[in-house]
């Protein structure tokens, strides 16, 4: 195979429709093969571009919902010119899966914790969730880190035997109750990795659970009972094309 075709082929699959198959392969290289890693980076690339649209959209659409945010941050922040460069950085220093590094350069921050009636979502307001995740007392509205959170718990923690990152706080710890993170292990070369912690799917991966939680909205808890889902949630849900 030519230089030419090695290098294009997931990413032109991908373009023609074959999303779901191509991140399957991908997973299942395991460790990316250094031949591969350009075509698993456009890949990668696009998938996070899409992602960033869905998010941006829900985001755009929260504060219309009545939605208020749970500690006063804005729902998505954007990549900034400095934030792009530092997950460059961060992956050469780090070594970083390859749809995490994406994310960190095209989704920016999210922040979908919050107060909202009309989604069922409670962060301050009653009542306190009585039972445990997942379902839809857990809505688990999405999270996701910059890349200024990884270089600060890098630098406090990278040198931590089996060191894992936080990427986001659990469905717990989103509705305002004690609980733990969402964790994936770092540094690791794999195009799309997995994600701990996810209570109901522990062997979800990045991907994965972001078509999910844009499939629902930006709150992936309801996936477990979507019949008990508000009837709000069908304004910013959408079939994920990433």
């Amino acid at each position: 195979m030519s230089n030419v075709a090695r290098v294009s082929s997931y990413f032109r699959r991908y373009l023609r429709g074959e999303r779901v198959a191509v991140w399957e392969e991908l997973r299942a290289l395991g460790p990316v093969p250094d031949a591969l890693a350009e075509d698993v980076a456009a890949v990668a690339d696009e998938t996070m571009i899409r992602v960033g649209q869905d998010v941006a959209r829900i985001a755009a659409a929260l504060p219309e919902l009545g939605w208020v945010s749970a500690d006063g941050v804005e729902p998505h922040e954007p990549p900034t010119e400095g934030a792009i460069a530092l997950a460059d950085t961060l992956a050469e220093k780090v070594g970083l899966p390859f749809a995490l590094e994406a994310c960190l350069r095209r989704v920016g921050r999210v922040w979908f914790p919050g107060d909202c009636e009309a989604l069922l979502l409670s962060y301050h307001l009653e009542p306190v969730p009585r039972g445990h995740p997942p379902g839809p007392e857990y809505p688990d509205p999405l999270c996701l880190p910059s890349a200024y959170t990884l270089a600060a718990d890098w630098d406090e923690h990278g040198t931590e035997p089996g060191y894992t990152f936080a990427l986001a706080p659990d469905e717990r710890r989103k509705a305002n109750v004690p609980g733990g993170t969402h964790d994936l292990a770092l540094p690791s070369q794999v195009a799309d990795p997995v994600l701990h912690g996810i209570a109901g799917h522990p062997t979800t991966t990045l991907v994965d659970y972001l078509r999910t939680s844009i499939r629902h909205g930006g709150f992936p808890g309801y996936s477990f009972a979507p019949e008990l889902a508000p009837a709000a949630l069908i304004t910013l849900s959408t079939e994920p094309d990433f």
